[in-house]
């Protein structure tokens, strides 16, 4: 089960920061989950909302700015330059998996992101998500060598939705991977997945992993293939002493039933 980290450490340090990715590698997640936006003139930066305003009190959109200009003019509220994900590439890559949640619509960005994971040695160790289905449509068409994920939060209540929704549209653009909220995982859900051959990594919201160690124990039961966790530095301890504790009943097992 693979740990992610979502926004980096994001509990640890500010959400895509240097800081929030280099304290995901050091408590050994897999992979790290981070968001772009395109700037005016094309340059992917790593930032989750349109505006800048949040993570670096500047009322500006990044769609409005160059990379320049960033550069010059914004510190995040830590201090930080704002990263971009090309020198996150080159720095963090070799160490750990990235998943690249796109934010910006449009064909632009889909080209942008493409092009810098091509360049990429290591492109192998790079995923894209997004809830956006043209973008994910568009990445499954024109970028089939790319991995795409399908972001999904919506509601899972009426009957057949699974069927009829995420699932019809990812067999429809030969997409293999799914992001569901944790909160819409159930067993037949991961079931259909794993018939299909497909992986399922669901994804928590800032700020809503209560009782994690339940969520947890109730996601590795049901089968998930990994978790974007804003924990993830407790969660891959927690999984080191599932598995010790798993190790150590097989042993005592083993050694009960070679006894005379």
């Amino acid at each position: 089960m693979k740990v992610i980290a979502h926004r980096g450490a994001c509990t640890e340090a500010l959400e895509n920061s240097w800081d929030a990715f280099r304290k995901a590698v050091d408590g050994q997640a897999h992979r790290i989950e981070l968001d772009v936006h395109l700037t005016r003139d094309g340059h992917l930066a790593i930032v989750h909302d349109e505006s800048l305003e949040r993570t670096a009190g500047v009322n500006k959109l990044i769609a409005d700015m160059t990379r320049s200009e960033v550069e010059r003019t914004v510190k995040l509220t830590n201090g930080e330059p704002l990263p971009f994900l090309d020198d996150v590439f080159t720095e963090l890559l070799p160490k750990i998996e990235f998943n690249v949640e796109v934010k910006s619509p449009g064909h632009a960005t889909v080209e942008a992101l493409a092009a810098l994971i091509h360049k990429q040695s290591l492109a192998g160790k790079v995923i894209v998500s997004a809830f956006m289905e043209p973008t994910v449509a568009s990445f499954s068409r024109d970028h089939p060598e790319i991995r795409i994920a399908f972001l999904w939060d919506k509601s899972l209540w009426w009957p057949m939705a699974f069927q009829l929704g995420p699932k019809s549209f990812m067999k429809k653009n030969a997409v293999r991977i799914f992001h569901p909220d944790a909160a819409l995982v159930t067993p037949g859900m991961v079931r259909q997945i794993k018939l299909e051959g497909w992986e399922i990594y669901p994804y928590i919201g800032l700020r809503r992993e209560t009782n994690r160690e339940q969520l947890w124990s109730y996601l590795m039961t049901v089968g998930v293939d990994g978790l974007c966790t804003n924990y993830p530095r407790e969660m891959q301890l927690w999984l080191q002493e599932a598995l010790d504790d798993s190790n150590r009943f097989s042993s005592s097992g083993q050694l009960a039933h070679s006894k005379p």
